[in-house]
């Protein structure tokens, strides 16, 4: 087939990325495996430095520490730990200390896309963090995504998704991560094969075989 005739490759989206860093924001080890993991990878893989956040450690510190660090690390990203020496939870902090934390992300990466929990979630302390994030939108521009709701177990919370990503040439990669966390799911005896079955029933929305879906709340299209 001649290249006059060769079909055209649409272009990656997520390459729009390639080079600049992209900030992901999760309550705890494992919401951004959960929620976003194979939207990381992909980034990852476009060529964007993904750094990986996680607000506060509630039990466990050091094994979840460390399951983070391998979970990032299988995703192609970075760990950042607000709360490194303190096991505790969000609601341990006061607002003014969480959105300062949230606008020191903000000037440390200068990010050019942040993910966050939305505010659609049954968990109260990831809707704090969500608030935190919309906070930080007044120090500069950033293209702004919120994840779907996520949790140990299945849940059905409505999310009214605006984007979806392809994430059927990682998936592998994003249940890996997932098992990663195994004091969050092994030691407690749970499974983790519904979040493989549910990003199959986000792909059937638009015809690929795993997908994951994100509400924009802000995004520049140059």
């Amino acid at each position: 087939m001649s290249a006059k005739t060769a079909p055209r490759r649409a272009p990656d989206v997520l390459a729009k990325y390639a080079g600049q860093t992209v900030v992901a924001v999760g309550a705890h080890p494992d919401d951004l495996e959960l929620g976003l993991g194979g939207t990381l990878k992909r980034l990852s893989d476009a060529g964007a430095r993904v750094v990986m956040a996680v607000v506060s450690i509630p039990s466990d510190r050091e094994s979840r520490i460390k399951e983070a660090n391998a979970a990032a690390r299988i995703l192609g990203g970075e760990t950042h730990f607000l709360t490194p020496d303190r096991t505790m939870r969000v609601e341990d902090l006061k607002n003014h200390e969480l959105v300062g934390m949230m606008d020191g992300l903000v000037k440390q990466y200068e990010p050019a896309a942040l993910f966050t929990h939305s505010l659609a979630n049954l968990h109260k302390d990831h809707k704090l963090v969500h608030e935190a994030c919309m906070s930080s939108q007044r120090l500069r521009y950033f293209d702004l995504f919120c994840y779907p709701p996520t949790s140990c177990h299945a849940i059905n919370v409505q999310f009214n998704a605006h984007a979806y990503i392809d994430i059927s040439p990682v998936i592998d990669a994003k249940m890996r991560a997932i098992r990663m966390h195994s004091t969050q799911f092994a030691r407690r005896g749970l499974k983790t094969d519904h979040y493989r079955e549910a990003s199959s029933r986000v792909g059937q929305i638009v015809g690929v075989p795993y997908a994951e879906s994100l509400e924009i709340v802000r995004m520049r299209l140059n």
